[in-house]
């Protein structure tokens, strides 16, 4: 299901209108604001178009509003195999590790992304930027 209110801000940080989404996804103008005003929800081939066309990826754009802590929890514990995942409580500050060194180096570039908009270094809109851009090819923060 996709967030109206991601894709709208997405699509302002962008500087585009809903026309020119409709027009680069294949999409009416009307369907774009219908899924912005969360009257409608895209095929996940729509979404794919969407996404495309304001050059995110589909879950930057996509609607978690409904998952709860404990789904998040579940989430970890269901990829603890795939991904390696282990909790290290070495210290007071639980921390999670991997044994995949993509999602280690996710962890510190958010890290690093986090330090510099709160150090004033970067900009809300920048740091939105990076967040809607990461993939683990594209690791430059700026």
């Amino acid at each position: 299901m996709i967030s109206g209110e991601k894709l709208r801000k997405i699509r302002h940080l962008r500087n585009m209108t809903q026309k020119e989404v409709a027009i680069l996804s294949g999409l009416t103008s009307a369907a774009v604001r219908n899924y912005e005003l969360g009257n409608r929800s895209p095929s996940k081939k729509q979404l794919d178009k969407i996404a495309l066309a304001l050059s995110c990826n589909p879950s930057a754009i996509t609607d978690y509003s409904n998952y709860t802590l404990y789904d998040i929890i579940q989430i970890i514990l269901d990829f603890e195999s795939d991904f390696g995942f282990v909790p290290c409580a070495q210290s007071e500050i639980p921390k999670l590790k991997s044994s995949s060194e993509v999602f280690n180096d996710f962890l510190k570039d958010w890290n690093e992304i986090r330090l510099k908009k709160y150090n004033y270094e970067i900009t809300e809109d920048q740091m939105m930027e990076w967040i809607i851009s990461y993939s683990p090819k594209s690791r430059e923060i700026p």
